[in-house]
């Protein structure tokens, strides 16, 4: 078994709860409300990255 970066961070800082130190709060359905995560990306951004979408015919 291997602890998880989460879990060695909430030892460290004495945390009695895992929520206490989570670094990227999600609901439950994996959502960031604050980000508006997941979403999709605008072309701007896939056109920095290199990305090409091919949409199925």
């Amino acid at each position: 078994m291997a602890a998880g970066v989460d879990r060695i961070v909430m030892l460290c800082c004495g945390a009695q709860n895992l929520r206490e130190i989570t670094l990227f709060p999600m609901n439950q359905r994996a959502e960031d409300l604050l980000m508006g995560a997941p979403s999709e990306a605008t072309p701007k951004q896939l056109r920095e990255l290199h990305v090409r979408v091919a949409k199925p015919a």
